[in-house]
Order: C-alpha cells, then structure tokens, then sequence
C-alpha cells in the first residue's frame, strides 16, 4: 500500500504517547502487562497519563515514553538549527513540565536526541535551551494582546482619533474588537483550564 507521513504531533503528545505504546506493544505481545493494559484500553481520552504514569511498572510504557520523548527532542533540535535562536530556544506546553524528568540531565533521551544533529550539532552549543514551566502561555498571550488593545484605544481616545498601529473610526469598532478578543481569551481559558485538568 501507500506510505504515508507522520506528522510530529501524531508521536509527541498526550495522544501520541497512547500511539507509541500502541505500536511498541503490538510489536512486543509478549510484553504487555495485562493489569497496565487493561487500564490503557479503559483510558479513552486519557491513555497517555496511564502510560506517563506507569513507566515503572511497565516495560512497553517505558519504551512508548522513550520513544516519544526521543522523538520530542529530535523535533526540538531541528528546530534550533533551522532557527539559530542564540537567545534561547523556550520548550512550552503541557509535555514540558508534565515530563520534565524525561528532558533533564545531558544523557537523557531528549537531550541526546536534542543534540544527535551530525556534523552541524554543534550549532546547538550556542543555542540556550530552556524548559517553561507554566502551561497557561495561550491565555498569557491573549491577555497581553487584549491589554495592548486596550491601550491603544486609551491612545485613541486621548490624541483625538488616531493611534500609532491602528484607527478606530467609532467606538462600535472598538467594541466589536472587544469582542472578539473577549472571545478568544475565554476560549484560551477554556482550554487552559482542560488542558490543566490532565495529569
């Protein structure tokens, strides 16, 4: 049949960690752990927290976490040598601070697959790389940006009509942007919130 590509996010995330302990476990029958499985196939949504929790338990979870957290780090190399970002490249979301023990430490398996770039790894000597703590940077950002709105209708108002990045010619205007950032922050708030909820 057809090969077909695998997107990243179809390997590093909480779904991707329930697809890595798939494939590991259809490869190693013999492995599973009937307790741990069991668990697993009752998970639904939830099935990579059972395997990120059941590492030391369960040679297949273990592997699936390696895997994917190689995987993460290979992914976060490339991205430092296509960028070159010598300030410093911020590894973010919920997989960062949830795993943060799996990115750790200079042998770990995200730091070697991190730095295994061949003749051009040592570009990433002059890339910092930092792990955030905080899962909440969409609705962070989405709060800056409605403060920056705010402003700027603030400079609006008071220079008599015309700010510096945007005009508002009423406040109907003003108030429809209002709105849809209302609506974007409580969505990210939303989603912050159940992203928060998983373990």
């Amino acid at each position: 049949g057809d090969m077909q590509g695998i997107s990243v996010e179809r390997v590093v995330s909480g779904t991707g960690l329930a697809n890595c302990y798939e494939a590991v476990a259809s490869l190693y029958p013999d492995k599973i752990d009937k307790e741990v499985h069991k668990k697993f196939q009752e998970a639904g949504d939830m099935q990579g927290m059972i395997v990120a929790t059941h590492t030391d338990q369960s040679e297949l979870c273990k592997l699936a976490m390696e895997t994917m957290m190689t995987s993460y780090g290979s992914e976060v190399g490339c991205v430092g040598i296509k960028l070159i970002p010598t300030g410093g490249l911020y590894v973010t979301g919920g997989l960062t601070p949830k795993n943060i023990k799996w990115i750790e430490g200079k042998d770990s398996c995200f730091m070697k697959a991190y730095r295994d770039k061949g003749r051009v790894s040592p570009i990433l000597d002059n890339v910092p790389l930092f792990a955030v703590m905080t899962e909440d940077l969409g609705v962070r950002g989405a709060l800056k940006r409605a403060e920056m709105e705010y402003e700027n209708y603030q400079s609006f108002k008071s220079a008599g009509g015309t700010v510096s990045s945007k005009t508002y010619s009423d406040d109907t205007e003003y108030y429809k942007k209002c709105a849809q950032l209302c609506l974007a922050f409580a969505v990210g708030i939303v989603v912050g919130l159940n992203a928060m909820k998983k373990p």
